[in-house]
């Protein structure tokens, strides 16, 4: 049998740099250098009227998040879950983590895949866009 003290773990993790953006109560992200506050309210009514996209064929989005100094902040992410007026989004920070919160619907709009292409190519280095594109411009597909 392990005992561990659960003051020195909380200790040990709030500690840690690179993750302070979940252990505290507020939590954090960096996206193109600035840092964010942002709200994570909880979800509203019963979690089994709840429903979820396909695993991996989530939608893309615009979502517009609360921060808690008041006011928004417009980023791309994927929608995972709805439900109960609410949308379920999550996104990636600039050091790579992974955030997520239930956001109003009219919070999030959903992206076509020409805007994410579009997206997607200003976020990838210059010399490997050729890789991925080729001669093709972004931003040009079927919809």
């Amino acid at each position: 049998m392990v005992k561990l003290d659960a003051g020195a773990v909380a200790r040990l993790l709030t500690g840690q740099r690179r993750r302070r953006g979940y252990i505290r109560g507020m939590p954090t992200f960096t996206l193109t250098g600035v840092k964010y506050e942002y709200l994570t309210p909880a979800l509203e009514g019963e979690p089994d009227e709840v429903h979820s996209w396909e695993y991996g064929h989530w939608p893309r989005v615009e979502a517009a998040v609360p921060l808690q100094g008041g006011g928004t902040v417009n980023l791309y992410a994927e929608a995972m879950r709805w439900g109960l007026g609410q949308i379920l989004t999550r996104w990636r920070d600039d050091e790579g983590h992974m955030h997520s919160a239930w956001l109003p619907k009219d919070n999030v709009r959903r992206l076509t895949a020409s805007e994410w292409d579009i997206i997607e190519y200003h976020l990838c280095p210059p010399e490997l866009r050729p890789i991925r594109w080729g001669k093709r411009l972004p931003g040009f597909l079927p919809e």
